[in-house]
């Protein structure tokens, strides 16, 4: 049994990018540790497994612009470590391949510090995947070399050694690929032409392997370091891959093929709904930042709602107008100690497909679902034979009055519960605001004239300027009250619609 009073350490391969790369035990381990000090390489929404007391420190490494110094790192994790917490050292790519973890494990170990090693896939593993490039080839390729482009100092002087045997490297029978190369590239490339290799021999270059906004430049190896100068700074991380295998890439580059690759959303819609339209649009291979344009809060007084939920039973249908609301209610419920069987013969009425989902996740199903998405279409139903009928609206105070008032005038008897509030978020990161300010953004997304108008009142200066997915004409007549032009209008009021408005744009390839 181990009696270490000491934390345990956990060496995390991030993997290159793609934040679903991380392995399961990856992001296990990320759950439990109470500090997490990751790579600048390492995609930040991995922060997201994370428990939400852990203490998250970026220790940077972006190549010569490290923030932390290899040895700061180490002393810092020892550090937490002997104060008993649970450390995640998470690094970009796999912890084996250029990730310098054997420092960090002969510092554990003198330490006499637990530790446990979690491997991840390194940029070119994926190389095959995400940019079609195969390392191996029955016909090119029967072996692989990963070299370090990176030269570095093996006596502690500050002069950089170059101790690789450019004359093997040169007669190796297979693909090579160049880690951490890209500023020393034009040193490497004539290396291995002086060594031998023709300069004819096919590279490609490849930055930021996995992400949105990845990049394949394919050029030979005599003309590498034009290449890299002609592009203007071409910054890490990028690897590049030198061999014959760079030439059949045909067939297999699905990654850039999606419909929405290269594009770049904004969504500021909260909770679930920002979730799933952030998951819809990164499988199709946009880039996407969900930064919400409002903060749901619970509500001050909890006890008009407690007064509902006891009488629930006794009304005749219950109206859900949105996924937040269904989840406040739900939660007060069973905080309560209740749960389903408190609806008694109480009916169940849900505002679209979204709201619906959101019941099921309570395992209650809904008795009655408009098929077009929208308050409207559902007071249209439930009007039908309504007089005399209780009805309990469950909603946030920011919402809109009129489908209790239509119901009223229909001869319902309605009560109203607040079971939630929409506040809008006070200001959003700098760097968000710049990017909308600099244009970045092929669009915004939004799902409620109250978090168009926090947006309007986020970015004063630019709102009028930008590209925005409407799910409805209400929420599009807000934004062209306030000057806004370029709104693309989601034929349906449903979240799916809203992702179709975004790929018909896309095709069109228009505002």
């Amino acid at each position: 049994m181990d009696t270490t009073p000491f934390g345990k350490v956990y060496l995390i391969g991030a993997g290159p990018g793609d934040p679903q790369l991380i392995t399961l035990k990856g992001v296990e381990c990320l759950h439990r540790c109470d500090i997490i000090l990751y790579d600048g390489l390492a995609n930040p929404l991995l922060l997201k497994h994370a428990k939400a007391d852990a203490i998250t420190l970026c220790v940077g490494k972006h190549g010569h612009g490290g923030m932390w110094t290899q040895q700061e790192i180490n002393k810092r994790i020892i550090e937490f470590a002997k104060l008993g917490k649970s450390v995640a050292r998470l690094k970009g790519g796999d912890t084996a391949i250029f990730a310098r973890t054997a420092e960090e494990v002969e510092e554990l170990e003198a330490a006499n510090i637990p530790y446990e090693i979690v491997p991840g896939i390194t940029a070119a593993m994926a190389a095959t995947a995400y940019a079609g490039i195969p390392l191996t080839h029955r016909d090119w390729a029967s072996a692989v070399a990963f070299v370090t482009g990176q030269l570095q100092p093996t006596d502690g002087s500050n002069d950089a050694e170059d101790p690789l045997d450019w004359h093997a490297l040169a007669r190796f029978p297979g693909t090579l690929v160049m880690y951490m190369g890209v500023t020393t590239a034009e040193h490497w490339s004539r290396q291995l032409i002086a060594a031998g290799k023709p300069a004819s021999t096919p590279v490609a270059l490849l930055r930021r392997i996995s992400w949105p906004d990845q990049q394949v430049i394919r050029c030979e190896l005599g003309n590498v370091g034009q290449t890299i100068i002609a592009l203007n700074g071409l910054r890490p991380p990028v690897i590049s891959i030198v061999g014959d295998v760079v030439a059949s890439t045909a067939s297999l580059n699905w990654f850039v093929n999606r419909p929405l690759f290269g594009k770049k959303y904004l969504v500021a819609s909260t909770s679930h709904t920002g979730a799933y339209l952030t998951d819809k649009l990164r499988t199709l291979g946009a880039e996407v930042v969900h930064e919400p344009a409002l903060e749901i809060l619970p509500p001050v007084d909890w006890t008009e709602i407690d007064q509902a939920i006891d009488r629930l039973a006794s009304f005749d249908w219950i109206v859900l107008s949105s996924v937040n609301g269904v989840d406040a209610f739900m939660s007060r419920l069973f905080s309560r100690g209740l749960d389903g069987r408190s609806f008694g013969k109480c009916r169940i009425a849900s505002v679209g497909t979204a709201t619906s989902a959101a019941l099921q996740r309570w395992h209650l199903i809904a008795d009655c679902t408009p098929q077009t998405t929208g308050i409207a279409a559902l007071i249209d139903l439930l009007k039908i034979g309504c007089e005399n009928r209780q009805f309990l609206f469950v909603r946030t105070a920011s919402g809109k009055q009129e489908g209790l008032e239509a119901l009223t005038k229909s001869g319902a008897f309605v009560q109203s519960i607040n079971v939630y509030r929409q506040i809008p978020v006070e200001t959003w990161p700098k760097n968000l605001i710049n990017q909308c300010e600099s244009d970045e953004f092929d669009g915004i997304l939004v799902t409620s004239s109250n978090i168009a108008e926090s947006i309007c009142k986020l970015i004063p200066k630019c709102y009028s300027s930008q590209r925005w997915f409407s799910l409805s004409a209400g929420i599009t007549r807000s934004l062209e009250t306030r000057g806004c032009t370029m709104i693309r209008t989601s034929q349906r009021v449903e979240l799916d619609s809203l992702v179709d408005c975004c790929l018909s744009n896309a095709t069109q390839g228009t505002d």
